[in-house]
């Protein structure tokens, strides 16, 4: 009896120290209502925005939140989507992630669109088509798209590359 006691310490050292190396998902992000609150979206914009949740699912292996921030005219003046994996595999690098999304759109759209590759995480686009900025970093577990002041033509890219660049910095 006496003996099993003694080693009650070293047993609950070894469970302790047993899940150590093992790799666990990162912590993750906010909802992205609160991101954008957090930045503050209002300010990027120049106009007192009004947010509201689309969208919030969590599970163990991703979560997935959407917030519509409405301007002062009541339309979309920022759009945030956060998509984050939670998992311990994790996902593919940023640029693969980009690549197959760029594979995706040219199958989508029948044709090449028009793109551009701003600097922000570990990988970005920027699809002009569709007015629609989409950032991967965080080792890629985290991907942020962003459409601002409106959809393809009439979208703000400039907005949109502020927003994300915001994100990236105030959540890294």
């Amino acid at each position: 009896m006496t003996r099993a006691r003694g080693m009650i310490p070293a047993v609950l050292v070894a469970l302790l120290l047993g899940g150590m190396g093992q790799a666990r998902g990162p912590e993750p992000l906010p909802a992205a209502c609160d991101v954008l609150q957090a930045l503050p979206a209002d300010d990027l914009a120049g106009q007192s925005l009004t947010y509201q949740t689309t969208q919030d699912r969590a599970g163990d292996e991703m979560r997935m939140s959407m917030c519509t921030a409405l301007g002062d005219d009541e339309l979309p003046a920022v759009t945030l989507l956060l998509r984050q994996d939670l998992s311990k595999a994790g996902p593919p690098p940023a640029p693969a992630a980009r690549d197959t999304l760029i594979a995706e759109l040219a199958a989508t759209f029948g044709h090449d669109p028009e793109l551009t590759f701003p600097e922000i995480g570990e990988a970005a686009l920027w699809v002009t088509e569709v007015g629609q900025l989409t950032v991967w970093y965080r080792s890629g577990r985290v991907m942020v798209i962003v459409t601002a002041g409106g959809v393809g033509p009439n979208a703000d890219g400039d907005l949109a590359q502020r927003v994300a660049r915001g994100i990236v910095a105030r959540f890294p």
